[in-house]
């Protein structure tokens, strides 16, 4: 083998190595990647004051998503959904985030029923058209879900 062999053969590893990782790095830049959180807030109207469960739904990810159903685990992963709950919320682009309310009282019923099953409320989830969960824990402390 000749010093010019050497150099070609060194020139397309090192190609083909710069295009496998640039290749792994496109794959998971590509990735979905939503954020689901979840906080307490009011609703204040002319002498009224509602309690809700705000879901915060981001997406950091390079894809869109359509966002299909929410709803809660139990402990064991088993779905519950909320009867009163919207579906089909929408598209979220790249970066973009939005917000859904739950009233207190329709927690309060599915806490409720699930007590009288045996359960508790372990997470809150959403499904996306391609049917991926993604999920917030919810607090062992939080006493709406007691």
């Amino acid at each position: 083998m000749t010093t010019s062999d050497l150099v070609v053969l060194g020139v397309g590893i090192y190609a083909g190595a710069t295009a496998t990782a640039t290749l792994i790095w496109n794959i998971l830049r590509e990735r979905r990647n939503v954020i689901v959180r979840i906080r307490h807030a009011f609703e204040i109207g002319l002498g009224t004051k509602t309690e809700l469960l705000a879901v915060e739904i981001i997406n950091n990810g390079r894809r869109p998503i359509n966002i299909q159903e929410n709803g809660f685990y139990l402990p064991n992963k088993a779905k519950l959904i909320n009867p009163n709950a919207q579906h089909n919320l929408g598209w979220l682009r790249d970066g973009d985030g939005t917000t859904y309310y739950i009233p207190k009282q329709e927690i309060d019923e599915m806490v409720k029923h699930a007590k009288e099953n045996g359960n508790k409320i372990a997470a809150v989830y959403i499904r996306d058209s391609t049917n991926r969960h993604y999920s917030c824990r919810i607090s062992k402390r939080d006493s709406w879900f007691r």
